[in-house]
């Protein structure tokens, strides 16, 4: 019984940092994001830093971004047909969490209408306006 009483309360714990932390739309992005690059500001570098939302966020919307390419490949190679509504973009060779808070913060400034979006669409088309993919070469 003790341990029962043990797990559960260890469940419940584990479970707080995840709900608190947990970004729907672009305003609690934006606001995740601000608070994100004001506390990395003032942080210091040689220190271990705890996890944030917003670079949580960023981390879980890189990852799909890798896995959409790599479907939109792998279909490209068996010859079948891949349709994505997002539009392409032209990732650089590095791009800092702390580079795409800023360009989110930024987005959000130019495009306060988009701020009741989804988040993972907030920061799509944030991607979207800041690499696009170049046009297509005319022969």
């Amino acid at each position: 019984m003790r341990m029962l009483m043990m797990a559960a309360l260890s469940a419940a714990v584990l479970a707080l940092p995840a709900q608190a932390g947990r970004i729907d739309n672009g305003q609690q992005l934006v606001t995740e994001c601000n608070d994100y690059l004001a506390r990395g500001a003032a942080q210091d570098n040689n220190v271990a830093r705890a996890p944030h939302p917003c670079r949580s966020f960023l981390q879980g919307f890189f990852v799909s971004l890798i896995e959409r390419e790599n479907a939109r490949r792998d279909a490209l190679v068996k010859g079948l047909p891949y349709a994505s509504k997002e539009k392409c973009v032209r990732l650089p060779d590095f791009l800092s969490y702390s580079d795409m808070a800023q360009r989110i913060v930024a987005y959000s400034k130019s495009n306060p209408q988009a701020m009741t979006l989804p988040a993972q669409t907030f920061a799509q088309q944030t991607l979207e306006r800041d690499f696009p993919c170049p046009p297509p070469k005319t022969p």
